[in-house]
């Protein structure tokens, strides 16, 4: 670990850290994961608003989390020193995981591409600083000592980074199945990962069915993407409505940008 961020995940003080990380996120629970995770960045989903029109039809705009608008505790923290020494570190090692290790397959060269447009198109406030990632999940059972997560896809997103925290007694490897669905989930597992404290395991995982054995202890992390959606609007629309919405300091409720 990086010297910069390793006394805030260390074992001895990992479990503070997420806690204070968890204080500023926005809570969040899906039947994909069943255990409460806490979000950073931006989204595009899960809201009425704010809208803009588009030839005469209104779509959804890319917004940050409540904690995470400008001067709020989630955009502070994800700016602070020993974060964005965290978050730049993984995306250093992506870029490297990309180019270096994996073959130069059509998903490897548009998923390089994207990261780059991300970095580019998409305005600062709405990523996680100055990374090209654009949403991150603080995660796992910090609160008790065992859980599960079933098998998905993680289909929203174009490349997915998970660093791992914990103290696992057992169970809790990532398991990749041959399957296209959690109601068919394959003939075998093609790759097992035992869990182990500050292992970062990136992949698009979009394309690869995964899941989690059931485990007893700790098991925390802190997962990093890009969602396609944020992404998608600016390469479509540009920035002309977004900055509507910013200039008006990021308005809740009905409105809707022309």
């Amino acid at each position: 670990m990086n010297s910069k961020y390793n006394s805030y995940f260390c074992k001895s003080s990992y479990h503070r850290t997420l806690c204070n990380l968890i204080g500023s996120g926005e809570y969040c629970k899906t039947p994909k994961r069943k255990t409460a995770m806490y979000c950073f960045g931006s989204t595009i989903t899960c809201t009425r608003y704010p809208k803009f029109l588009h030839n005469g039809r209104p779509k959804i705009l890319p917004r940050p989390y409540q904690s995470c608008k400008p001067k709020n505790s989630g955009y502070k923290i994800i700016r602070s020193t020993w974060m964005q020494a965290l978050l730049q570190d993984i995306e250093t090692q992506t870029f490297y995981y990309l180019q270096k290790i994996c073959s130069r397959s059509k998903d490897i060269i548009k998923t390089l591409l994207y990261m780059s447009l991300s970095k580019s198109m998409i305005p600062e406030c709405l990523r996680l600083g100055e990374t090209c990632f654009t949403h991150m999940t603080v995660f796992g059972t910090v609160g008790k000592e065992d859980g599960n997560m079933p098998i998905h896809f993680d289909e929203r997103d174009i490349i997915s980074c998970v660093f791992h925290l914990g103290d696992v007694h057992s169970g809790g490897d990532t398991e990749y199945y041959d399957g296209n669905s959690s109601k068919k989930v394959g003939d075998c597992i093609i790759y097992t990962v035992p869990f182990r404290h500050g292992t970062l395991q990136i992949g698009l995982f979009c394309n690869i069915l995964h899941g989690v054995q059931y485990w007893e202890g700790q098991r925390c992390g802190i997962q990093v993407n890009i969602k396609k959606d944020v992404l998608k609007h600016f390469i479509t629309y540009g920035n002309e409505y977004y900055n509507k919405f910013r200039a008006t300091d990021y308005p809740q409720g009905p409105i809707i940008y022309y």
